[in-house]
């Protein structure tokens, strides 16, 4: 996964996503990337439920990015 790669996918989405805001994986996937570069509390609750759901935030960051490339992948190709 290459960073330039997830903006790209990040930025489709946005643009065409109608639900972009409030689905609920780019919610996820900001708590992930703020998990990353640790700036989640200690004592947040986004960051106990993280860390029982992924063993480490590159588990995390990999599954994030997976599931963002199908979600935007059906608006990269359109007719």
């Amino acid at each position: 996964m290459k960073y330039l790669d997830l903006l790209l996918a990040l930025d489709v989405l946005y643009r065409f996503y109608p639900r972009y805001h409030t689905h609920e994986l780019i919610l996820l996937a900001e708590d992930v990337w703020r998990w990353v570069n640790h700036e989640l509390p200690e004592d947040s609750a986004a960051l106990v439920y993280l860390e029982t759901c992924f063993a480490s935030p590159a588990d995390a960051l990999q599954w994030i990015w997976d599931e963002i490339q199908l979600l935007a992948g059906t608006y990269t190709r359109l007719n």
